[in-house]
Formats: C-alpha cells, structure tokens, sequence
C-alpha cells in the first residue's frame, strides 16, 4: 500500500496520486492508475468543490485510466477537469500558479502494474524527477524506453512493495500462466460440473490473466463486476455474467457465489449445488515464506492451490532498474514489512545512487497508513531528525533465510 503523500520534493505546485490535505493547493494533478490507495480524497466533497472553483485545474492521466474513472459514476464529476496524455510523448505543459506559470515537459511511460498504469517522468527548471507509482518491469525494462535515455534523474519515487530479501525472486507472469493453465485444465476436463474460482484481491490487474484464460479455453468467463470492463472491449468481450456459460469464474475473495441467484433463477442455484469447485488463490506474500526458492504453485489441499502472481516489481527487478536509471536520490514509496521504515528502505537501495556520498534528503511528510502483512492499517507518523538520526546509527540488514539468497543487488554494477 502507498505511504505517498501526494507532494514531491521539487515541483510542489503539483501533487501526484493524492487528493486530500495540503494536496488541495496543488495547482495541477497527476492519477497513475485505478487502485485506491493512489486515488485517496479522489470522490471528498473538498477536492470536489475545489475543481468546481476552479475549472483550469486539470487532472492529467493516461487514456485508459481516464476511460476506467468515467465508466464509475463516482467519478463523473472529473469529466471537465481531465486531461489524457500519450504514453511515451513528452508534453510541454504551463500551469498556473497562485503568483506564475510554471513550464515543465510531463512523460508518461508504461508502468506494467494494471489496465491504464503509468510512471511519471517531469523536467523542467528544478530538476528532472521519475514517480513510478506501482510497477512491474522485467529486468531489461528500462533499456527500452527511449524517453529515459541518457536521461540523468535527479530524484526517483519507486515502487518498493517488494523490496525485502524474501521477494528477491517473484516468477514471471508467463511462467505464472502456464501453471495456471495446466492446473485448470487438469480439473476441468474431468467433466461439465467441474469448476474453477480465481480469486482476486484487487479491482484491476489479473486481465492478463483473464486473456490467456479465454485463449486457451475458447469460453467466456464469468465476472460479476464485467461491467467495469465496458469501456475496454477487448476484455468485456471475453467475460460473462451468465454462470451458465463458463467453467471458469473469476471472483474478489468475500464474493459468495451463487447466493445472487436464489430469490430469480432456482435452477441456476441448484446447479451451483452440483459443482465441483476448485478454488485458486492468487497471491505473493504467501510465497515469500516458502524454504524453497522458485515456487509457484502450492496445493493446499485436494481442492485448493496457492499461485504466485505479482503485478509489483521483485526486489531483484527493482534493482535492475535502479541499476539502468542511475538515479541521484532514491525515495521510497512503500513500506515493505512492518520491520521497516522508509528510511531504512532507501539506506538499502542506496547504492544506486550515483552520489553515493551524499544521505538521502529527508523528503517525506506526514504519511498515510500501510498495509500490514494481516490486511490490518498502522498509522505511519512523520519521522523526526532525531529518528532519523537514530536508524542513520544502525546497521541495516536483511533476516537470513535458511535456503542460499543473491546479494548481488547490494553492488551497484551488473
């Protein structure tokens, strides 16, 4: 979960993934993508009435995250106030402030996290700054995008869900997909009332899943919430709400299937009483508690199974891409254990600062809340010089494992 808090170090005009508090000063607005730890103060009456005030205001996005906010009515008041920009084309914007108009040249470039998700590259007068938002990029990511090309970044905000020991290696998502495969292809061919239930733990991000699914299966596949995909036809077009059509069902985790049915259709309850369910969990976390490195598929029990998927970035991908950055300060966005502060996240990733000498600047203000690894939220209150102080003293390490981990992420160089 983000500990961002909307502002920058530099261009503090301007706020990024934030809505409420001191962001509503901010002069101009940036959304990376459609999860609501990045969309807080979004839907609050004060942001509202503050768009209403003033009109010049823009929230700038990419395409497919505008077309998600306006397919919820939540959102439709931010019609008038967005402004899509393309991916991988740098655009010169002039932002009015409260005493002059600031001109910086604002990137987006793909993120790979979820439908719509981007990082923000802005240049201008005081500096040149990346914000990942949340990302997955395989390892030679960076190397091919033409926008960050002997770009010298002065100061980049990363995504560091994963940055600890345990998630140095997190499977790629083909390799996630092929066992997916094979696991409901072995328990569907067994007959018609053999099912399977996908859980998802987020609105977006399994759509890639989904795909491939359809693909290999010829057969739509039932989502309660396919509306949310209306304004993407090449997803809405493979999924259905009719049970009756698919084997496959892909459901958030407190979905109760079947109960939605009772009170209309009878017939369609009872067969959900004849279905032989197979029941796959999405997760990582779970995995970064396995002895053996590797893993990707656990079985619970007969009819249950654990799968890796991940749509944020390993630690050893993170580190591949800080290593091509290059970046002068490195900030912190996410808490990744309750162990941890950002503070000592960024003393970790330090190394691929270019001026390693040089401490990394305090740059964060009152942060929000994280999400603990029980899906419970702690308040995370501002860190003081003399906290600061106090971990700057210690000595940062990661918990041994009991299998053999790389340490070759410590090193700056390949």
């Amino acid at each position: 979960m983000s500990c961002f808090m909307g502002q920058m170090l530099n261009y503090t005009f301007l706020s990024i993934d934030r809505f409420d508090g001191e962001n509503l000063g901010s002069s101009a607005f940036f959304l990376s993508h459609c999860h609501t730890d990045h969309m807080v103060g979004l839907t609050h009456e004060a942001f509202k009435y503050k768009l209403k005030c003033q009109p010049d205001v823009k929230l700038f996005t990419s395409e497919v995250t505008k077309c998600l906010l306006l397919a919820d009515e939540r959102y439709s008041f931010l019609l008038p106030n967005i402004e899509v920009l393309l991916i991988e084309d740098p655009k010169l914007l002039s932002i009015k402030t409260k005493s002059i108009v600031e001109e910086l040249t604002v990137t987006l470039l793909p993120a790979g996290h979820c439908p719509g998700s981007v990082m923000f590259l802005f240049e201008g007068a005081e500096g040149t700054m990346l914000y990942t938002g949340d990302f997955r990029l395989s390892h030679s990511s960076a190397s091919r995008m033409p926008c960050l090309k002997n770009k010298v970044i002065d100061h980049i905000y990363v995504d560091t869900t994963f940055c600890i020991e345990e998630a140095w290696y997190i499977p790629p998502r083909e390799l996630c997909v092929k066992n997916l495969l094979k696991i409901v292809q072995q328990w569907i061919v067994k007959g018609n009332q053999y099912v399977v239930r996908l859980n998802m733990s987020a609105k977006y991000g399994y759509e890639y899943l989904i795909e491939e699914l359809h693909k290999s299966f010829g057969e739509k596949i039932y989502c309660s919430r396919a509306k949310n995909y209306d304004c993407l036809p090449n997803i809405a077009s493979i999924l259905t709400t009719d049970p009756t059509c698919s084997h496959i069902f892909v459901c958030y985790k407190t979905e109760i299937l079947g109960s939605q049915w009772k009170a209309s259709k009878m017939d369609v309850a009872d067969m959900f009483k004849n279905f032989q369910w197979l029941t796959i969990n999405l997760s990582t976390m779970y995995f970064t508690n396995c002895e053996e490195a590797h893993v990707v598929e656990v079985q619970t029990n007969k009819q249950c199974y654990r799968l890796c998927f991940s749509f944020h970035s390993s630690l050893s991908e993170i580190c591949s891409f800080l290593r091509q950055i290059k970046p002068t300060h490195i900030h912190a966005n996410v808490l990744p254990s309750l162990n941890e502060t950002l503070y000592s996240v960024e003393e970790r990733l330090r190394h691929f600062c270019t001026n390693q000498s040089h401490s990394m600047q305090q740059s964060y203000r009152p942060l929000g809340s994280i999400q603990s690894s029980n899906n419970q939220c702690v308040e995370v209150v501002q860190r003081s010089n003399s906290l600061d102080l106090l971990h700057s003293n210690k000595v940062f390490s990661f918990a041994r494992r009991k299998r053999k981990t790389n340490l070759d992420f410590l090193s700056p160089n390949p």
